[in-house]
């Protein structure tokens, strides 16, 4: 779910991409930007990125 939104999908495409609703997608992103201590997709993308 992150690595889809970390490209740029919107919350509503990565929804469908994985046959949930647009509120799970709005949940998990939100728990996985608390866990890594971010606020964006920009830096959700740049933690993603392996050197």
């Amino acid at each position: 779910m992150s690595q889809l939104a970390a490209q740029g999908l919107a919350n509503r495409d990565v929804a469908q991409a994985l046959f949930v609703t647009t509120r799970t997608v709005e949940v998990h992103l939100t728990h996985s930007y608390q866990k890594l201590g971010i606020t964006s997709r920009e830096e959700l993308s740049k933690v993603l990125t392996v050197p």
